[in-house]
């Protein structure tokens, strides 16, 4: 009998005590956790977050629930809402594209759509950041006819957003370097549905910091969509607006700069044997243009229930700088080897991995850049996360899901060669019409004093897994660790940390946690706003002590 219970209480230990080791994971002293205290709820469809930054302690919501949009500043001292008003007075179908912060002003830029002469129109409305209230509404411009997205964004968008269709912005707003011009660009709606013939109409519309016109105009593209790629876009200093595209027939890069005087085409000598799905582009403190980009050989098609689809099969990073006239400065290449492809991969996937090195195949699959930061000092830091969605099997049957794999950091020195990169572990998976999990999903960027933090939330098995082991997948919507990986700016050393139990914050439960509802509120401490029940809603204050 006392052997029976013996082998009973071992039995019960051996299944319990990885239970208890998971439960019971340390948190990080690397952040102090503070929780606030609840107000309101505000039931909106977008809800977007920034910093006041006049040294008061103070943050700013806007949430917008079609033509209504409420205006909530926040104190992070006292951990308090101190303030709210709600607007009505905005144009029908009104639909936020960015908050900008430009100098000391923040801008709500929103669009609106006029049904009958289906067109859209774009304002910006300023916030009297001392009152934590709107200004008036300043119309910018309006469209000659419907605006679409363009093709090589959208699926980005919807994968790190988990945006349906009529939430994607459809008008990208870009600050300069240095923050004194603001390009508005997007696409109108093709007169044709042939690539062949159809060339791609683009709005580029260049403002000051206070949002003064300093030229506007719809410039038609030189080549046939059939014909081009536009990968990138950004803005100099000057006002010129600037476009990366890739030429097919050739694959040749061309630079594409607009100004009031209208396009000129600058021929790039670059590599013509690489293939790119997405490019970041920016202009440098000197005054060039550099871009950052993963490059492929070719496609992989990548076999699901009910078909397939196909995939980038990334290879490295492709980094380039050139002059405003197109002359190239620099290039560099940084390519994968076969052992960082097989980091964080089971002994299978390792032995697929090294039988398509041997046809020369081997590669990252569906890598997007997340973020791209480039330094004053010309260095870059560029961070991608595999993503993807695939019809498979899920639960009692197949269904669409989307996963969000490992991250990778890299950061490139000024004269363009290879400081560091690192792949970081992550495991993430959600059926893809569940939006509200699917927003609970992904990363953010946070920077710290000497180093990135990127956050995510991972599953409690893996609280004690060491950075060369496979993680175990967690599923969005059912809680888990807010973690976070530290890599030192200088030396690109990874640290794994936990920042907080989403079931037990001081107490509280974090209910419908949304990764785009983290945000900075100044430099070493952001904010992650959480429903609480009860019609309430809650903010958690991580400040990073070390």
């Amino acid at each position: 009998m006392y052997k029976i219970k013996l082998k009973s209480s071992i039995l019960y230990l051996a299944l319990t005590l990885p239970f208890f080791g998971f439960s019971q994971a340390k948190l990080s002293k690397d952040f102090k956790i503070s929780v606030g205290t609840p107000y309101q709820v505000v039931d909106a469809h977008m809800k977007n977050y920034t910093s006041i930054d006049d040294g008061k302690g103070r943050t700013i919501s806007f949430k917008t629930r079609g033509d209504v949009v409420t205006v909530q500043v926040y104190d992070y001292n006292s951990m308090k809402e101190s303030s709210r008003k709600v607007y009505q007075d905005f144009p029908k179908y009104t639909k936020v594209q960015e908050i900008l912060k430009a100098g000391d002003h923040i801008y709500y830029v929103f669009q609106a759509y006029n049904k009958k002469a289906k067109t859209f129109s774009v304002y910006s409305r300023e916030v009297d950041t001392e009152k934590g209230t709107f200004k008036e509404i300043k119309k910018l411009f309006t469209t000659k006819r419907p605006v679409t997205m363009i093709p090589q964004l959208a699926g980005a968008i919807q994968n790190a957003y988990g945006m349906g269709n009529d939430l994607k912005p459809k008008f990208s707003v870009i600050p300069s370097f240095d923050g004194s011009k603001i390009l508005i660009r997007y696409r109108l709606k093709p007169k044709s549905r042939s690539d062949a013939t159809n060339y791609d109409e683009l709005g580029f519309y260049v403002y000051d910091n206070s949002f003064n016109e300093v030229w506007g105009k719809e410039v038609k593209m030189p080549y046939t969509e059939k014909k081009m790629n536009n990968l990138a876009y950004t803005v100099g200093s000057d006002g010129t607006a600037y476009m990366l595209a890739l030429i097919n027939a050739n694959k040749s890069f061309e630079l594409l700069s607009v100004d009031a005087n209208g396009l000129k085409s600058h021929k790039l000598d670059l590599k013509k044997d690489l293939m790119f799905n997405q490019f970041k582009l920016a202009e440098t403190k000197k005054g060039n243009i550099v871009a950052v980009g993963y490059y492929a050989h070719g496609l992989d098609f990548s076999y699901g229930f009910g078909g397939g689809a196909l995939s980038w099969n990334m290879e490295g990073l492709y980094s380039f700088e050139i002059d405003k006239t197109g002359k190239l400065i620099r290039q560099n290449e940084y390519p994968f080897d076969t052992d960082f492809i097989k980091q964080y991969k089971s002994a299978r996937q390792k032995g697929k991995v090294d039988k398509r090195d041997t046809k020369g195949h081997a590669g990252i699959n569906d890598l997007l850049i997340r973020n791209f930061i480039l330094n004053d000092d010309n260095s870059m830091v560029v961070i991608a996360e595999k993503n993807y969605t695939k019809n498979e099997w899920y639960g009692t049957g197949t269904q669409y899901v989307t996963h969000f794999g490992n991250m990778i950091v890299t950061k490139i020195k000024a004269d363009g060669s290879l400081d560091w990169m690192k792949k970081l572990p992550k495991n993430q998976a959600c059926v893809a019409k569940d939006v509200s999990a699917l927003k609970g999903l992904g990363m953010t960027y946070m920077s710290g004093e000497g180093a990135h933090y990127i956050i995510y939330v991972d599953n409690r098995k893996n609280a004690f897994l060491t950075l060369n082991q496979v993680p175990v997948a967690h599923k969005g919507g059912y809680g888990g660790y807010l973690s976070a990986y530290k890599v030192d700016d200088t030396t690109g050393e990874v640290e794994k940390l936990i920042i907080l139990d989403l079931t037990d914050i001081n107490g509280k439960k974090a209910y419908q946690f949304h990764t785009t509802r983290i945000f900075k509120a100044k430099e070493k401490t952001f904010l992650l706003e959480f429903y609480a029940k009860g019609k309430k809603d809650n903010v958690v204050k991580i400040e990073i002590v070390k």
